[in-house]
């Protein structure tokens, strides 16, 4: 028998592809945007009551760090997965680069914003959650 955890992963997976495809097509077709070669995928346990802390969090420091990013071309883009019904891990940010380099130089630049403008940031976001964990997934175009 298959494990479950296997199965919600693959599925959780093949949904982030999914969200970060799309949007990629489309920018790459206007602009000629990156394709995310590399898609960062940080998951996070967080106790139901804490959610709308979290989520005035991304929406007070994390968002318009990111949305710079995006705008600076070091990030193709990112987005928030939540869930009130499935497994525990239920805030979850994605990430859309163009390699793994590319992650490694947009990771340092938004830790040091996120550092400069919201001293203190990290452990008031993390005392919201219980466990963390990130996975860097290569994405790569079906064979035309």
């Amino acid at each position: 028998m298959r494990n479950p955890r296997v199965i919600l992963t693959g599925a959780a997976v093949g949904l982030l592809v999914g969200l970060v495809s799309p949007s990629s097509l489309a920018a790459q077709e206007e602009e000629e945007a990156p394709w995310p070669g590399t898609v960062v995928f940080s998951q996070n346990k967080c106790p139901s009551p804490n959610m709308p802390k979290i989520d005035a969090a991304l929406d007070s420091i994390f968002a318009p760090v990111l949305d710079e990013l995006v705008e600076e071309g070091m990030l193709v883009n990112w987005g928030i997965l939540t869930h009130s019904w499935g497994d525990e891990w239920n805030w979850n940010v994605y990430y859309g680069v163009e390699n793994h380099r590319a992650f490694l130089d947009f990771w340092s630049e938004y830790i040091g914003r996120l550092n400069e403008r919201h001293p203190g940031w990290w452990q008031q976001v993390w005392d919201l959650c219980t466990d963390h964990k990130d996975n860097i997934y290569t994405h790569r175009r079906p064979s035309e």
